[in-house]
Parts: C-alpha cells; sequence; structure tokens
C-alpha cells in the first residue's frame, strides 16, 4: 500500500524506535510475552535494517529518551498498523498528532516505523498443541491456527511522511514456523518488505 509519493522521493528517511513483542511458549500453548527476547528481537531488526544500507535510505534515526512520549508513540505506532491492516487502505490514513510533532521537531519529512510480532517455543514444547493467541491489539494479529505452529515472526512496516500528513507506505511480512530472532530470516522479509518499492523485484 502506497500513496501518491513515490518510493524516488523518500530520500531522508529516520528510523523511528522500533517495537517489539516475542513471546516465549514454555508449555501449553499459552506464550508469555518476554522482555529480554523482545529486546534482542528490537535490536536484531535495527542491525538488519541498518544493513541493508544504500538500498533503503535512511539517514538516521528517531530514538527518543522520554518514556511518556515513547508510550504515547507506542499506542499511535499500534493505531495507524491496525488501522492499515483492517482496512486493507491506507488513503485516509492520517499521521497521528505526537509522531507528526516528533518528525517536525527533528526536520524530517519521512519516519519508518517498525513492529515485529512472534513467538518461538522452548526445546521441546513443540508437540500436539494447538497455538492460540490471548494478547489483545497487534498480538491477535495472525496469532490464531487450527494447527500448532514451532513459531512466527510478523514484520509490519509503515512509512509516514509529515510533509503530507499521511502513510506513504505500509507492508507486512507473515512468516509462519520461521523464528523471529534467525537474522537470515528477517533479511528475508525486509526484502520481501520492500521489494519492488526501495528494492527491484528478482
Amino acid at each position: 500500500m502506497t500513496s501518491n509519493v513515490q518510493a524516488s522521493e523518500v530520500t531522508d528517511l529516520k528510523l523511528l524506535e522500533p517495537y517489539s513483542y516475542i513471546s516465549m511458549i514454555k508449555k501449553g500453548n499459552r506464550g508469555q510475552l518476554d522482555d529480554s527476547i523482545s529486546a534482542v528481537s528490537k535490536q536484531m531488526n535495527i542491525n538488519v535494517i541498518k544493513g541493508f544500507n544504500g538500498q533503503i535510505p535512511i539517514t538516521g534515526d528517531i530514538f527518543l529518551t522520554d518514556s511518556a512520549i515513547n508510550k504515547t508513540l507506542e499506542e499511535e505506532y499500534e493505531n495507524l498498523i491496525l488501522t492499515a491492516d483492517r482496512n486493507k487502505n491506507i488513503t485516509n490514513l492520517r499521521i497521528t498528532p505526537t509522531l507528526d510533532k516528533v518528525l517536525e521537531a527533528n526536520n524530517t519529512r519521512f519516519g519508518l516505523i517498525v513492529i515485529c510480532t512472534g513467538f518461538t517455543r522452548i526445546k521441546g514444547n513443540y508437540g500436539k498443541e494447538i497455538a492460540k493467541g490471548a494478547a489483545l491489539g497487534i498480538l491477535t494479529l495472525g496469532m490464531y491456527y487450527q494447527t500448532p505452529v514451532k513459531a512466527y515472526s510478523t514484520i509490519y512496516a509503515m512509512i509516514v511522511d509529515s510533509k503530507e500528513d499521511n502513510v506513504a507506505f505500509y507492508r507486512k511480512s507473515f512468516k509462519q514456523n520461521m523464528k523471529p530472532l534467525d537474522q537470515s530470516v528477517l533479511t528475508n522479509q525486509y526484502k520481501k518488505i520492500f521489494e519492488g518499492y526501495f528494492l527491484t523485484k528478482k
């Protein structure tokens, strides 16, 4: 999903601090959101994105230290992505107020929002279990299966445009039975997300 803005116009793109929600399934099928693996996932995603140096036009990042603003941004990102995902359309999706202010305060037109969700299991857990997501909001997207799944990795990527006050690009990549903490999995997911936009189709 893209706006009228061409990919070639997106030259100065700042990476906003990504959010990662990775659950660990230890027994049964109830995943517990795990802060430490979520933190590892977040750092891995930052490294993978920056590894596309020259292909994805990231010119820097905007990571804020103010926890209250970060909390608001986290909610705004979730709203934007849930809306885009549900409506399958970004035409009338307006950029949210705090996000707009943050971009403008940093003299930035384009910001890249990334949210990663997924789960992994401790060894030996994968059996005849059925994965049922019990989390709310973004975690429930793609969390329900009839059959048990070993792991999954979902990346939501959105480019917001503070000049037009809208969303320039949105795409997600969903990989079943792929671990969210595997760098090669993440690299392939970002390739798929930006294929035909920043990256040429193979």
